[in-house]
């Protein structure tokens, strides 16, 4: 009568922990105000770069200018008033100069020439927001990889019209880890967004390469990264299902970009360093402790002679 009681419990217990027990991972990056400025600066320059590939092209040009009002705002304008004023007052305009020169001169060189300035005055800008300590430090510039990779994946989103979260692991097909199952091309609906994220995961791309150069110590896991990078940025240009891209960032990146240079791990929006593993939830839990228990019982029953 009691061994089946006891079979009757753990059976709720497992049954109750299958049903709410899902995986959940914390790959969501605690923030940092110099990271953020980096993935900033690296943003707005591809943004700017692409709008000098389609000079004259109105659609496109309206496209990138919303982009680079995401990225560069009346709140950026005032922060770096308190750090230079000709950077407060030069970053803005040549943004501006780059996307009406694109849009209604249709002069190619004049484009050129002011997303080059524009590069210029940005790159001025890193060392004014950024602190030495802060800027040399590795785990900051691989956080800010990792906020490129996230506006990457969000564009990509857009460019198929997901109707899932890309940077939302737990949206996963878990059964499709693997990777036995056939990539699937997407169908693009904007084409601009689907640019948009290749220049991004690109830009992240390079990023890195300038870190693993500074960080020949983690060779093995740079080598890891890089290729993990070419393959993303090759199935983007693929056309993959949104899948075969979050596994690319989600399996293949961040995991080794978070082990190998010890990167913030937020969980529920609370700051929480530590590794990519997924969090147990307690009905898992409950599980295993259960299981345990009942073998232990057994065991003590057959030595007590119950």
């Amino acid at each position: 009568m009691k061994s089946k009681l006891i079979a009757i419990l753990l059976a709720g217990i497992i049954a109750s922990g299958m049903i709410c027990t899902h995986p959940a991972f914390a790959h969501n990056f605690g923030g940092d105000e110099s990271a953020t400025w980096i993935a900033k600066v690296a943003e707005i320059k591809t943004e700017a770069s692409i709008v000098a590939k389609h000079v004259g092209d109105k659609s496109a040009i309206d496209y990138y200018s919303d982009a680079l009002g995401e990225y560069w705002n009346a709140n950026d304008t005032r922060e770096m008033g308190e750090r230079n004023t000709l950077l407060q007052q030069e970053i803005p305009s040549t943004i501006n100069h780059t996307l009406n020169d694109a849009r209604t001169t249709g002069n190619q060189n004049t484009v050129n020439d002011d997303v080059t300035k524009l590069s210029g005055y940005l790159d001025e800008s890193i060392p004014v927001r950024v602190d030495p300590d802060k800027l040399n430090n590795s785990t900051i510039q691989v956080l800010s990889v990792t906020f490129v990779l996230k506006e990457a994946l969000e564009k990509y989103g857009t460019a198929v019209n997901s109707t899932i979260d890309l940077n939302d692991m737990s949206q996963m097909k878990m059964d499709n880890m693997s990777g036995s199952m056939s990539m699937v091309s997407s169908t693009i609906v904007n084409p601009n967004a689907y640019e948009n994220s290749i220049g991004l995961a690109t830009a992240a791309q390079n990023l890195f390469n300038d870190i693993a150069a500074k960080n020949s110590d983690k060779s093995d896991a740079n080598t890891k990264i890089s290729t993990a990078f070419t393959k993303l940025v090759q199935d983007l240009n693929g056309k993959a299902d949104v899948n075969t891209i979050m596994m690319d960032v989600h399996i293949n990146l961040h995991p080794v970009l978070i082990d190998a240079y010890n990167l913030p791990i937020s969980s529920h929006g609370t700051n929480n360093p530590g590794s990519a593993v997924p969090e147990f939830p307690l009905p898992a839990l409950l599980i295993v402790v259960s299981i345990a228990g009942v073998i232990a019982a057994t065991r003590l029953k057959s030595r007590i002679g119950f």
